[in-house]
């Protein structure tokens, strides 16, 4: 339904590409000339002309451009000590640290020790995460020059990567002191402010900005977030309109402003606004995502995988959106749809890459991703397949084959008297995949499953029930609904090898208290809840464990990722940490006098000689503070040794029942000892550590911690992002 607000958004648009139009000619004067007339002008130009070119496009953000004539301007005078300078800012500007440090150190040579040449050199260092580098720099320079604003700002950034709020809005403010409206400041104050609480502070430090500086888009762009994360969406609108009324171009308003009206659900504004963007810079990978997002919020869900679709060919590395473009397909499209082949080839040709690199993890992630998208797929069932024979899991092994012979016919030949080779090649294929089931068959004769008269493949084998719970703030990140995509993500990512053995529940909630009720009414073990945070090259999930019983608090997850990959990579760290917490349980199926058959196998980890011990059915509950399960000792009916072990289920010895035997079918399992890995002869497969709960009865879980750098820039990545970006 259109709001009154409507009309002003469309004619915001109609007026914002208006001036655009008006002000393109100016800059088409500058680089409008051929490159031919371009060079033949350059050429005839000096040394100090092409610099005052570079400047301009240097004022305008065309790093770019910028970039080109600087270097220009030094091949006419290499000494240029200037051109060295800027051509270093924009190599910053770019993420080009190294080349800063390279630029800048030339700078140095023609023209000796500058503070604003060391204080650049220091904010390169910071961005390659030499820390102790940049502190020793940025301390040198105030030495020299006590008032220096620009180093103050530098050591406050340290502080900010260590976690230190406080040591930086203490360096903001001696920076404000010796320059009472200095922008940066203010603004690095009001975000500061806010992290720490003190929001009557933050607007204050706002309001002065605003005040000074009425014409500065960063001022009104700050406070528009800081609007928005109060939930004064209205304000923030206003705001962030203002920003891109002084500056046209200002594309970070823009979408700042798309994310303030997904949140007020005005997903027709969202739209608009994502279209704009696009037409303007089709490579802008988030207006494809968000657009995506508010046609889905519509209903529209065709539209939005044409959206997702296209976006992912502008930016195929974007995993968030695919990942979103992924749950989409899965829930929105039928199992038959014949889209579903070529979007599971993303995965396969992903699978086939790790393949090569020997990446085991990831390979089984890729192809598992792939058959989830499209079961049919053989080229990744044949490789998932052969996985799990490398593994040594041969009757899963098998599974995985006569499903694909299941769903494969006899090649048809036209002249059967003369096939042609790819006939010929089809028919050699089915044959031999026939021959192989056959063969395989055949050794499974002896297996437990046909000695117990049992289908294993068939059990229900969960053993954890977890809520997992997504709050979504609003900030200006690049992706809107990180936590629910990440919490949807990591529910299919628990399905393990053949079965799922934690099921995950997402849903989203307003806080602990709402989370707690929907996960005690719905008796589950556990619930999480589930933030995440970004910059442009790092993703953090923070994810806090509590008791569904107690309420009580388990564990505190925090996952840092960079780098390609880093939202499956983070995900896949979360997930082997919870399983490092879950104690390993099974159930009885059957009993043969002291013979035991139980649901569990080497699929979870299982190897001969592990005990169990056996617990009276409903009697176990998670503890009521940290991690574990507890019963009363009363509960305890028995030990069963394993003696057999097969894929997914496992035979067993059951002793100490002490005189009465009250051990029965459905009883409940929890593993107390494993074999010492150096005197016994198996050892659990890497695939069945990934997908299985790996704790023993009083395993407290071992939580690998972060160390360095990657722990600094946990804490406050957006926060710092942003105060970066401050000119």
């Amino acid at each position: 339904m259109k709001t009154k607000n409507d009309g002003l958004v469309k004619r915001f648009f109609l007026i914002s590409s208006v001036c655009l139009f008006l002000i393109l000619p100016a800059s088409a004067e500058v680089n409008g000339f051929s490159k031919t007339r371009a060079f033949e002008q350059n050429s005839n130009m000096s040394a100090a002309q092409l610099y005052n070119i570079g400047y301009d496009f240097y004022s305008q953000k065309n790093w770019w451009q910028a970039s080109e004539k600087f270097q220009e301007a030094l091949q006419k005078n290499g000494a240029y000590a200037d051109a060295w300078y800027m051509l270093s800012k924009c190599s910053y500007e770019m993420n080009q640290f190294d080349l800063c440090v390279e630029y800048v150190e030339n700078a140095q040579k023609y023209a000796g020790e500058k503070p604003e040449y060391t204080n650049l050199k220091a904010f390169s260092y910071i961005s390659l995460g030499k820390f102790n580098d940049a502190d020793k720099l940025f301390n040198s320079v105030l030495k020299k020059y006590p008032n220096n604003i620009e180093a103050r700002f530098g050591l406050a950034e340290l502080d900010l990567f260590s976690g230190k709020l406080s040591g930086a809005e203490s360096l903001y403010n001696d920076a404000l002191k010796r320059e009472p409206l200095n922008v940066k400041a203010l603004l690095s104050l009001a975000l500061v402010s806010t992290e720490l609480g003190k929001k009557d502070l933050a607007y204050s430090y706002i309001n002065r900005a605003l005040q000074s500086h009425a014409n500065n888009e960063e001022v009104y762009f700050i406070a528009s977030y800081l609007s928005a994360m109060n939930g004064d969406y209205k304000d923030a609108e206003k705001k962030c309109i203002m920003a891109v009324t002084v500056n046209p171009n200002y594309d970070s308003a823009y979408e700042l402003l798309s994310t303030i009206y997904y949140a007020q659900k005005r997903y027709d504004d969202v739209i608009d606004i994502a279209d704009f963007r696009i037409n303007r810079n089709r490579n802008v990978s988030q207006a494809w995502f968000i657009k995506g997002l508010a046609l889905e919020k519509l209903g529209r869900y065709e539209d939005s995988l044409a959206t997702w679709e296209t976006g992912l060919t502008v930016d195929p590395s974007d995993e968030i959106m695919r990942s979103a473009f992924e749950l989409s397909i899965l829930k929105n499209t039928r199992l038959e749809d014949p889209r579903r082949k070529n979007w599971a080839m993303y995965h396969v040709k992903k699978g086939q890459e790790y393949q090569k690199k020997y990446s085991g993890l990831q390979v089984r992630y890729e192809y598992q991703s792939a058959l989830k998208i499209n079961p049919k797929n053989k080229t990744a069932r044949l490789a998932f397949s052969d996985i799990l024979y490398n593994d040594g899991f041969n009757e899963n092994y098998l599974e995985q084959i006569k499903f694909v012979k299941n769903n494969s016919k006899l090649p048809e030949v036209k002249n059967k008297d003369k096939p042609t080779d790819i006939e010929e090649a089809k028919k050699i294929r089915y044959t031999r995949l026939s021959d192989t089931v056959e063969g395989f068959e055949s050794l499974m004769e002896n297996t437990l499953a046909k000695k117990w008269d049992i289908n294993p493949f068939y059990l229900d084998k969960t053993r954890w029930n977890i809520g997992i719970y997504y709050m979504e703030k609003v900030e200006p990140l690049y992706h809107c609904d990180i936590a629910r995509i990440a919490s949807d993500t990591l529910r299919l990512m628990f399905q393990g090898i053949s079965s799922t053995n934690v099921k995950l529940y997402p849903e989203e909630v307003t806080g602990y208290a709402d989370a707690y009720k929907k996960a005690h009414d719905k008796k589950l073990d556990y619930f999480i809840i589930l933030t995440g945070d970004e910059t442009e090259r790092d993703v953090k999930i923070d994810a806090v464990m509590y008791s569904a019983r107690t309420g009580t608090k388990t564990r505190d997850f925090s996952i840092y990722r960079t780098g390609n990959e880093r939202f499956s990579g983070s995900l896949l760290r979360l997930r082997k940490e919870i399983l490092s917490i879950l104690p390993v349980r099974a159930n009885i199926l059957n009993r043969s006098l002291s013979d035991i058959l139980i649901d569990i196998g080497k699929t979870e980890g299982i190897v001969k000689n592990s005990k169990f011990a056996v617990i009276k059915k409903g009697a176990m509950k998670t503890s009521d503070t940290g991690v574990g399960l507890v019963y009363n000792e009363s509960d305890m009916l028995g030990i069963v040794t394993v003696t057999k072990v097969s894929e997914e289920i496992s035979e067993g010895v059951l002793s100490d029942t002490g005189f009465y035997d009250r051990v029965n079918s459905d009883d409940e399992l929890i593993l107390v000892e494993v074999p010492d890995p150096k005197t016994s002869q198996e050892t659990p497969s890497e695939a069945a550590k990934d997908t299985s709960p790996q704790a023993t009865k009083d395993t407290q879980g071992k939580v690998s911690a972060l160390r360095g750098a990657d722990l600094e820039i946990t804490r406050t990545p957006s926060l710092i992002r942003m105060i970066k970006e401050l000119n």
